[in-house]
């Protein structure tokens, strides 16, 4: 899907405000923690998720706790799934075996994906598991211009030290990319948090004004972001939390993005 935007901004000569106009390729991201498919009555329902998907015409998605054949999804691949719901690309980033299967990231694109990887994060507590964060990169229509979208799911632990290795990971990783970089995800931290502030070292946080996103019935802590590098390229439009409260046990983000 392409679209693009005049956006008209203000700018100061001595006194005198004088409009300017800058172009760009407007971009709507969708970061959403499907808890594999599971609804809050405890049902497996992907089509809840499909339907939030349609609902909101994202051009890029990152989805956490995807499950791919697995037997407590009756050997569904979700992603697939969701593809013939929603006519977009996908990739999926399997973080562990699980059950027959696996279980991971997520990423659905309007966008034909170029290349696709995953980058692993290190596990190292007691009681934590196998994190990874799935990357694509697409080729943006009408344009030269290449962009990374990533969709990431660090530790669930109190304990923040694993986070705080897994963030180090990804600012090692994409601090080497020249083009911009969208990390979005499930990141199991607060905003006040060490491991959200080592993050913005490199990113800045499209949904810093957002509210609380966890648990979805009533939510308590904002713990799902979208970020981007290269934040003189980006002007956020567009950002909110989106009021569902049956399909996951999160709230999805969604930020409409001006990449000028």
């Amino acid at each position: 899907m392409q679209r693009f935007v005049l956006v008209f901004m203000l700018c100061m000569a001595g006194a005198a405000p004088v409009p300017a106009q800058v172009q760009g390729q407007v971009i709507k991201v969708l970061s959403y923690n499907i808890h594999h498919g599971v609804n809050n009555k405890g049902e497996l329902d992907i089509q809840g998720i499909a339907n939030v998907i349609l609902a909101t015409n994202p051009d890029l998605v990152a989805l956490q706790e995807v499950d791919s054949v697995t037997t407590r999804v009756k050997k569904a691949d979700q992603l697939r799934q969701l593809a013939e719901a929603t006519g977009m690309y996908i990739y999926f980033g399997k973080a562990m075996g699980l059950e027959g299967g696996g279980y991971g990231n997520g990423i659905l694109s309007r966008y034909p994906i170029q290349k696709s990887y995953n980058v692993e994060l290190p596990a190292a507590g007691a009681g934590s598991e196998p994190r990874t964060a799935a990357v694509v990169t697409v080729k943006l229509p009408g344009d030269s211009l290449l962009l990374d979208f990533a969709s990431a799911h660090l530790d669930h632990l109190e304990d923040p030290t694993d986070r705080l290795a897994q963030s180090a990971i990804l600012l090692k990783h994409f601090g080497q990319h020249r083009h911009p970089v969208i990390l979005a995800g499930d990141m199991n931290a607060t905003p006040a948090s060490k491991e959200i502030a080592a993050l913005k070292e490199l990113f800045t946080d499209a949904t810093e004004k957002l509210g609380p996103t966890w648990p979805s019935d009533k939510p308590a802590q904002k713990l799902d972001y979208i970020l981007l590098s290269n934040t003189s390229q980006w002007h956020v439009m567009d950002a909110a939390v989106i009021e569902e409260t049956v399909a996951s046990d999160h709230r999805p983000v969604i930020c409409e993005l001006l990449l000028k």
